[in-house]
């Protein structure tokens, strides 16, 4: 007989709500994200972009500033979900602060800010706004949303042992797996079936502290391909092929945004089911693809290293 599954706790968090970068050109990122992207404009001002995805009121937010990482917005279920992330970090000596003009702003119920370990500004948020008029890519594009969020953040973070306790320990992301090999040391995380929300790794693959990229996952291979096509044609800098990776099996390719990180847009991403995963080590990054062009930002060890 097999034995049954351990059960395994809920995460605090349950999705990926929507990140926020800096941009010294905006309008830049207005073109990019709705021409290469497919994201609908939601507003346009000097002060601030904001992008929408699907029926959420915005999933991207871009503002003035030097390129670096603005915010990562982390949706619960509501508001005993946003009481009981506000104890796990106090708990840990964290600073929570509900803030309720920030909610506003945001265009959720509720919002708690706090600065993770490696600086980086996180909201934890309840309520969005769910607008009437239904989203509308100008290129056609569906994404991958719903439960599984907006998609995923890769962090870079100097101390992984103390992300991983802020992130596992304190607000219950679970390892999906991780890749380890001469350039990378990646630790994948899922909060919902998604493969994964939330990777990081170390300052020490020689990457500055922040975000490295985000992904948005789009729900057919011709978009991708047609995405793929633009930024080819000089819409964007292409810094990874097309390529299919070891552990999510997504087909996707980055490219640099107006911003210091890049976007992976991609297809096909497996999903999870905590009853029979079980995390492993993978050795290589990749089944094909994802060469890293020339001139590209680094995304682990150099190659000689």
């Amino acid at each position: 007989m097999t034995a049954p599954a351990t059960q395994k706790p809920a995460p605090l968090v349950s999705a990926l709500g929507y990140v926020g970068v800096t941009a010294v050109d905006l309008a830049a990122w207005e073109k990019f994200g709705t021409d290469v992207l497919g994201l609908e404009i939601v507003e346009s001002t000097p002060a601030q972009l904001l992008l929408r995805a699907d029926e959420r009121a915005w999933r991207v937010s871009v503002r003035p500033g030097d390129g670096t990482c603005d915010f990562i917005g982390w949706e619960v279920a509501d508001a005993a979900a946003l009481d009981a992330i506000v104890v796990a970090l106090e708990s840990i000596g964290a600073e929570p602060a509900r803030d309720s003009v920030l909610a506003k702003e945001r265009r959720v119920a509720d919002l708690v800010r706090v600065v993770d370990p490696a600086g980086i500004n996180l909201e934890f948020f309840h309520g969005p706004d769910l607008p009437v008029r239904p989203f509308e890519s100008p290129i056609g594009a569906t994404f991958v949303t719903g439960e599984l969020g907006l998609g995923h953040a890769v962090l870079v973070v100097p101390d992984m042992a103390e992300a991983e306790h802020f992130y596992l320990g304190t607000l219950g992301f679970l390892e999906s797996d991780r890749v380890r090999t001469p350039r990378f040391d990646v630790l994948f995380t899922h909060c919902n079936p998604r493969h994964h929300s939330l990777a990081m790794m170390p300052t020490k693959t020689g990457l500055e502290a922040g975000l490295h990229h985000f992904m948005v996952e789009v729900d057919d291979l011709d978009t991708v391909g047609h995405a793929l096509d633009k930024v080819n044609d000089g819409a964007a800098k292409l810094n990874s092929s097309l390529g299919k990776h070891i552990n999510d099996l997504m087909v996707s390719f980055y490219c640099q945004t107006p911003s210091k990180c890049e976007v992976e847009y991609g297809v096909g991403g497996i999903t999870i089911d905590d009853s029979v995963w079980e995390p492993t080590v993978h050795t290589i990054e990749n089944v094909w693809g994802h060469r890293r062009m020339p001139g590209a930002p680094p995304d682990g060890m150099p190659e000689e290293m």
